[in-house]
């Protein structure tokens, strides 16, 4: 699942390189046996890929690169874990690997611009949240949208209620159990129910307070997760506005993935709905003030002279269109604008293709 933040300070590196720009797909699978075919499948484009710059450019140009390119076939840990597709982008020093969450066709694309529009689909980008699977003394946290859940590093949270408070005796009378189905959590029989109250109200408040940087930091909505119980107990402690009213009530170890895609899809829907009204508000505003536009040609103008603010564009579009919207897109960011794509349904139900300017 592709990290917002994280690609867009990837982004910022690669369109900073100068050179040619290697932009290579291919379909993968998230589960073994299937996904053992993958880095052959990476193999053969990248031989594809070779072929084709051997005709086109002196090899001086890419062949850095492409021995880059190569070095991901050794990366044990994404093949691994691969989801439905994976994208590589290359330039310069740089290269730089996301899962996507929707297949895609094998193609690779070497020229002076990336083919970035598989990188920012529409609907994973409006829906992004965290979702903190929380027991009486430790926390998990994921990135969901509708389409895909990636586990999330938390650092600077610390994971358990022992981590945070140092005067917890680990040597004390204490037995290791399990509670809302999260394995490890240590209760002990000489600690009085009003104690054990008081140390979970403790760790609640400080995950609140540590949820509420994390959102400030981000702009993202948490989904809780966990046991009933200690989730009514929680939200009653709670000070953040950042918590999306939908939870699910049961630890995730208790569920599995699609399962838990199905709930995170439940609890977004309005969050979607609200989201793509907001966009064909801002649409037919943009298109009152005459500052829209459906016209490829029009909208790399106005790129060039960083003038769009946002473009919505088809997330495959035609081939006799990719280098024009390629252009386009990159110039786009580079001047700090935002970039959607979508299938053609969704396309369809916000108006089509359009470029929305600054003025």
């Amino acid at each position: 699942m592709i990290d917002n933040l994280k690609r867009d300070a990837v982004m910022k590196d690669l369109l900073a390189a100068e050179g040619l720009r290697f932009s290579l797909y291919i379909p993968t699978h998230r589960l073994h046996p299937d996904n053992r075919q993958d880095p052959i499948t990476y193999k053969n484009q990248l031989k594809a890929a070779e072929a084709a710059l051997e005709e086109a450019y002196p090899r001086r140009e890419w062949q850095d690169i492409m021995g880059k390119l190569n070095n991901v076939l050794d990366d044990q840990e994404l093949w691994n874990h691969t989801t439905e597709g994976l994208a590589v982008l290359a330039g310069g020093p740089h290269v730089a690997t996301f899962l996507l969450e929707h297949t895609v066709e094998p193609k690779t694309v070497v020229g002076a611009h990336y083919h970035l529009l598989p990188l920012y689909p529409l609907l994973p980008s409006i829906t992004q949240a965290y979702l903190a699977d929380i027991s009486r003394d430790r926390f998990s946290m994921y990135l969901v949208s509708r389409e895909g859940i990636a586990q999330v590093e938390t650092p600077e949270i610390k994971a358990s209620f022992p981590e945070l408070f140092d005067d917890f005796d680990t040597n004390s009378d204490l037995n290791s159990g399990s509670y809302a189905g999260m394995a490890g959590t240590y209760h002990g029989h000489r600690a009085r129910p009003e104690e054990v109250r008081k140390d979970r109200e403790k760790y609640f408040r400080y995950l609140d307070d540590a949820f509420a940087k994390r959102h400030r930091e981000t702009g993202l909505p948490i989904i809780l997760a966990g046991m009933e119980q200690n989730l009514v107990e929680y939200r009653s402690l709670a000070k953040g506005d950042f918590y999306l009213d939908g939870s699910i009530n049961k630890p995730l170890d208790a569920l599995d993935y699609n399962a838990i895609l199905l709930e995170v899809k439940g609890i977004l829907k309005p969050y979607l709905e609200s989201a793509l009204d907001s966009l064909r508000t801002r649409i037919s505003n943009k298109q009152n003030e005459n500052k829209a536009t459906a016209n490829l040609g029009e909208f790399k103008v106005a790129a060039r002279e960083g003038r769009v603010e946002t473009v919505l564009a088809p997330m495959m579009p035609e081939e006799s269109e990719r280098k024009g919207l390629d252009e386009a897109v990159e110039l786009v960011l580079l001047n700090g604008g935002a970039v959607y794509t979508a299938m053609p349904d969704v396309l369809e139900s916000l108006g089509g293709r359009v470029a929305l300017m600054r003025y």
